[in-house]
């Protein structure tokens, strides 16, 4: 072996948690007992993935079809480089594994060259089972096998790991193939697939009907096949699939590994609760209840207004707390992210601007959707507080002003017009509530900034929602008259996944369905994000601010 392994016998997978350098940044430093953190898989060109919905869960594991959603090597590599990435996971005696993917030998190497300034070791994927030409397509194949290995390492003297498909009676034969043309590690296993599922009334549960299987339904089956590449190799093996126990960690030790990937166990794990999953693990603790997965189908009870600002009440109640959401899903339209605006009756308040969101607008009493949730963390103000709102940032107000109306001193509402609003009237017979519009439709006709008096207000709370830019803005008034730790806010950022793996959330490396979204102003100070960057559909960085 040219490389020693790590302290930390744990691998966070590919593609799960550390999916974006920044999550690699604050991955680092949340728990001694990981010891490789492993890249999303890196392409030679931008990739968008699959629309949602890409995850859904099967009897408590998980199928996903994310599609191989990337930046591409040369953005991601700048962003590691901008960030420092590597040098903060070594700081912490991490090693960064960068997987990589291709649809020819020539791409890998290409990919692992330009990349392996940025990382430790490299993973190549030969083994992803739902992606057209790429994964599973070469990694069947011995010979291509063979032949990426070697050109990969033409291209770097860094340690490889294959990762290899989940099939009993091919694993060892494509594990000794990678090792003889060069590969130093084998990682065994992918997701099983590709599978097609579907829920009852027939509709698939993925936007792409195949995807990947795992968790604790193919821990059996990755078993076998690390027993098969023991037989085969004698390399370091970094074994995975179902992990979620210290009695899993120790059958996989038998059956041959030497580092251990726990991945689908972590779905909903925040990031400063990893260090005492981890602890848990290594005791003999119970596997954690995950957060749900599987959709609920309800009915409309009622919805009012327009496609600038609609209510939709659900016929029952979605048990939940003030900044928390839930993922919709219209089969044959797609699943987004929505704030609760009650939890009973369950309600949600919608603005037509995607093909969901504009099919949501439509919905009549009657109507169903698919629901799962509530994810996220949630605000409780431990004192008054004033609460602050713009356009479909009310929902979770709206919430907050209800739930906790005895300690609201008053609440500051703003949109473009009084159709975006239609909370409003409403939320006036609970809060004292302070309206302002564009055009002047309701209340005051300005920014709600401009009636922000807060004179009055020495020693509340302040809870925010809104669009980012008037969020900035508005915290920075607040933090006038409160200490950045008393200012929350609820930060609205797309989630594909609303479970913590997919990274298209992410913030300053907060995973915001999970590590938020509500977060202090205090957390959001001083990074590089809020208010300023967030990450397209390929997890890129682009820029909030317009011109």
């Amino acid at each position: 072996m040219r490389f020693d392994l790590p302290d930390g016998e744990f691998v966070i997978p590919s593609g799960i948690v550390a999916s974006t350098p920044d999550e690699i940044v604050r991955i680092a430093e949340s728990a001694d007992s990981i010891g490789v953190i492993t890249t999303k898989s890196i392409g030679k060109c931008e990739r968008e993935g699959y629309k949602e919905p890409i995850v859904a869960g099967i009897g408590g594991s998980l199928i996903n079809a994310v599609g191989l959603s990337n930046p591409g090597v040369d953005a991601f590599a700048e962003e590691m480089a901008s960030l420092g990435a590597l040098a903060a996971a070594r700081k912490h005696g991490k090693v960064v594994m960068a997987s990589i993917f291709g649809g020819t030998e020539n791409e890998f190497a290409e990919v692992a060259s330009r990349i392996a300034p940025y990382a430790d070791w490299l993973e190549l994927n030969l083994s992803c089972p739902h992606a057209s030409g790429y994964g599973a397509t070469i990694g069947t194949k011995p010979d291509l096998v063979e032949s990426v290995v070697k050109a990969v390492r033409g291209a770097t003297g860094l340690p490889i790991f294959a990762k290899i498909v989940p099939s009993v009676g091919l694993a060892g034969m494509i594990a000794r193939r990678a090792v003889e043309a060069g590969a130093d590690g084998i990682t065994a296993v992918n997701t099983v697939g590709p599978l097609a599922f579907s829920d009852a009334s027939g509709n698939a549960l993925l936007n792409n009907m195949l995807g990947g299987l795992s968790g604790s339904a193919i821990r059996d089956i990755a078993l076998k096949c690390v027993a098969e590449v023991r037989s085969a190799v004698h390399c370091p093996i970094i074994g995975m699939g179902g992990i979620s126990s210290l009695a899993d960690v120790d059958a996989f030790r038998r059956a041959g590994a030497a580092l251990f990937g726990v991945g689908t166990a972590l779905w909903g794990v925040p990031t400063d609760a990893i260090q005492q999953f981890f602890k848990s693990l290594l005791s003999g603790g119970l596997p954690r209840a995950p957060p749900p997965l599987a959709h609920r189908r309800m009915a409309v009870k009622e919805a009012w207004g327009s496609d600038k600002g609609r209510v939709i009440v659900l016929d029952g109640a979605i048990r939940s707390m003030p900044g928390q959401f839930v993922n919709v899903w219209l089969p044959g339209v797609g699943e987004k992210p929505f704030s609760m605006a009650l939890d009973s009756p369950a309600m949600l308040l919608v603005k037509a601007v995607g093909p969901v969101s504009s099919a949501l607008c439509r919905l009549e009493a009657g109507s169903e959707l698919m629901v799962r949730g509530p994810y996220g963390n949630s605000y409780s103000p431990s004192s008054r507080c004033i609460l602050v709102a713009g356009g479909t940032g009310v929902a979770p107000i709206f919430f907050a002003s209800k739930r906790f109306r005895e300690r609201v001193a008053c609440a500051y509402i703003g949109g473009r017009s009084e159709a975006e609003l239609p909370l409003l009237r409403e939320m006036c017979g609970f809060a004292d509530v302070r309206a302002a519009t564009e055009d002047g439709s309701a209340g005051k006709r300005c920014l709600v900034t401009d009636i922000m008096d807060l004179r009055e207000h020495g020693g509340a709370e302040f809870l925010n929602c809104g669009p980012e830019a008037m969020l900035v803005r508005v915290a920075d008034i607040e933090s006038k008259v409160a200490d950045p730790s008393r200012i929350f806010c609820i930060v609205e950022r797309h989630s594909k996944c609303g479970i913590g793996i997919c990274g298209s959330c992410s913030l300053d490396g907060y995973r915001t369905c999970v590590d938020g979204p509500v977060f202090t102003y205090r957390q959001l100070l001083g990074g590089r994000d809020f208010g300023r960057i967030k990450r397209s559909a390929s997890g890129k960085t682009v820029s909030l601010r317009r011109g």
